[in-house]
């Protein structure tokens, strides 16, 4: 024997600096990223300082919506960031689902600085009701707010999204054509919009009025 060390792919992926490590938890689910808590101290650390989390119900995820909601939450809270960088939150519900009132579980992320904010929801019954206490949490720290599909947004006035620079709406239900004026005077920082909107829109007149764009 030479003396040379083999490495395990174990071994090698622990040789990575923290910050490297970091990146490719942020890019698997966060259930995945949890599991590898096991491994060391240092991986448990990691785990606490992710900057993305990414949570998936339904169709690639958990079943039970009560454990997911509880995994979110235990999740939210454990977590050391000052700022939590990006939030994916994708939800797939059935016809006989139950679904889940996300508002607490957004609460917390806002209460968490969350700087991007992705909410995707599948409901084949009808679309998922967006909370609308949200639209004035995020307003110090949330630049990015991307909804949609199958999302449905009834926009109080006033709005409060001081920080909010890029709007991503795809296919979003409105309540009316107030709603979509109230959210969009609520963006004043808004630098980047991207509309896709249903072949039989339920807002008729989509007004579009933010000098900042």
């Amino acid at each position: 024997m030479n003396g040379c060390r083999t490495l395990s792919n174990r071994d090698m992926i622990g040789e990575l600096p923290d910050a490297l490590l970091l990146q490719i938890l942020s890019s698997i689910p966060t259930k995945d990223a949890v599991a590898t808590s096991v491994l060391s101290k240092r991986w448990r650390f990691l785990c606490k300082m992710t900057p993305t989390l990414r949570f998936y119900y339904g169709d690639r995820g958990t079943k039970d919506i009560v454990r997911f909601s509880d995994n979110v939450c235990r999740c939210f809270l454990s977590h050391q960031t000052p700022v939590l960088q990006s939030l994916h939150l994708k939800m797939t519900f059935g016809i006989d689902d139950p679904t889940v009132d996300v508002g607490v579980l957004l609460g917390i992320a806002f209460g968490r600085h969350v700087r991007e904010l992705e909410f995707q929801v599948c409901c084949l019954d009808e679309p998922y009701r967006f909370p609308t206490s949200l639209f004035n949490c995020g307003t110090r720290t949330l630049e990015t707010l991307k909804l949609g599909p199958y999302v449905f947004v009834d926009v109080p006035f006033p709005v409060c999204l001081k920080a909010l620079r890029t709007l991503r709406l795809y296919k979003v239900s409105f309540k009316d054509a107030a709603s979509v004026v109230n959210l969009l005077s609520g963006c004043s920082s808004l630098e980047n919009l991207e509309v896709k909107m249903y072949s039989h829109p339920d807002v008729e007149s989509f007004t579009i009025t933010v000098p900042s764009l």
